[in-house]
């Protein structure tokens, strides 16, 4: 049965991938929807080949760049602006799977949509968990809404335990593994003169520059934390995180009886895409994939670090907000948002990254979020709180603080 198949977030690197699964098996998916912020220009190839019915992007002005574009070339595909757009696309009636592959806070909204019209949703959007993941699992419980990892570790985790079920009669704990980044090895004392390039430069994934810098930080293991406690419905002290430079292993599941299930493959988003496509389509067990072989033989040794927290700061940052509730976690993504973006900008230094984020949680008083409304109006309040925070930890050209 050919499944129906709608991709937010259609030309970043998570779209990239589902694409280059959906290019090797069009006989069990079509693409009926992509969405995409401001990137029309790799936009459209997508649509001459893979002819959706629907196109989406967010920025107005690209749009109006695709518009003209497609009038020529494209006119029997629709196009809608705007994010009201986007998240329509995700609930489109003929949707069977949507993935939710926008980054950041600014996929919430077209997830939250995917969610709540009881679709399949292959989530790599982990900041929609993070900022509201009570709230949208209660609504896809509501709805009857399917949410599948495509994270490599969640996913890793899925396979392990043979599905979401985590139960503590059943699964101990859970592990998910961190490369730690390009400074597991760097001095600590050159963190300061750290730049945005270098920051960018994963060992071993290649992703877009805001979630290269939080790996960096581990900050997005935090966040991975986060999402994998909410998911698998386990407590902080159940997940936790190893350095493992290769990336091999992606998660460890630890069972009662003391047995470890680990999921190991090459370091390629295909993969857990893949996966998720499988048990979203329902009559599949695997996809058979083009990816290169993993050889065990070339990587020859497995080798597993504790996270060093002077190192990487950000981790039990992200830990204390998951104990502490959805407002703090929510708090604990936006400030990272814009502290990253700062960072990106030559605004603040790679230090002040963590201090700052750790700042906003110490305001972060207050009952958690019972609404969207009510994720949005804090989110909206961390960032601009989190902004004047950023204004004092400034630099000049020289790279000096400001005074």
């Amino acid at each position: 049965m050919l499944k129906h198949v709608v991709i937010l977030g259609a030309t970043g690197s998570i779209g990239e991938s589902t694409l280059k699964v959906l290019r090797q098996h069009r006989d069990k998916f079509s693409v009926l929807a992509l969405a995409a912020n401001a990137n029309w220009q790799a936009m459209l190839p997508l649509i001459a080949e893979f002819e959706p019915e629907l196109v989406a992007m967010s920025d107005a002005d690209a749009a109006v760049q695709l518009r003209a574009a497609m009038s020529r070339h494209h006119p029997q595909v629709r196009l809608e602006v705007g994010p009201d757009a986007v998240a329509a696309c995700a609930a489109m009636a003929r949707a069977d799977v949507v993935v939710a592959g926008i980054s950041g806070f600014a996929g919430l909204p077209s997830t939250w949509a995917a969610v709540e019209a009881g679709k399949t949703v292959l989530l790599a959007n982990k900041e929609a968990l993070v900022a509201a993941g009570d709230l949208l699992l209660e609504l896809a419980q509501e709805t009857g809404a399917r949410i599948l990892p495509i994270d490599s570790e969640h996913n890793a985790v899925y396979q392990c335990a043979n599905g979401m079920n985590c139960d503590p009669d059943r699964v101990r704990a859970i592990t998910l593994t961190a490369s730690g980044g390009p400074f597991r090895t760097r001095a600590l004392d050159s963190f300061d003169a750290i730049t945005p390039d270098e920051a960018c430069k994963h060992p071993t994934w290649d992703m877009g520059r805001k979630i290269s810098v939080d790996s960096a930080t581990l900050m997005n293991k935090g966040l991975e934390v986060i999402e994998a406690a909410l998911l698998f419905r386990r407590s902080a002290d159940d997940v936790h995180v190893l350095i493992h430079p290769t990336s091999s292993v992606h998660a460890v599941v630890e069972m009662v009886d003391g047995s470890m299930l680990s999921h190991i493959g090459p370091s390629d988003m295909q993969v857990p895409i893949a996966h998720a496509l499988a048990v979203a389509h329902g009559e599949l067990a695997r996809l058979p994939l083009s990816v290169e072989r993993f050889s065990l033989a070339r990587v020859g040794r497995l080798e597993f670090f504790e996270v060093d927290p002077i190192r990487y700061p950000a981790l039990p940052l992200a830990y204390a907000a998951l104990r502490a509730g959805q407002r703090e976690c929510l708090v604990l993504n936006a400030a990272n948002e814009v502290a990253v973006a700062a960072f990106l900008t030559q605004d603040i230094s790679f230090t002040k990254i963590v201090p700052i984020v750790e700042r906003a949680l110490e305001d972060a008083r207050g009952p958690a979020p019972r609404s969207l409304s009510d994720v949005f109006a804090l989110d909206r309040e961390t960032r601009e709180r989190t902004a004047r925070w950023v204004d004092q930890f400034a630099l000049d050209r020289n790279g000096k603080m400001v005074a």
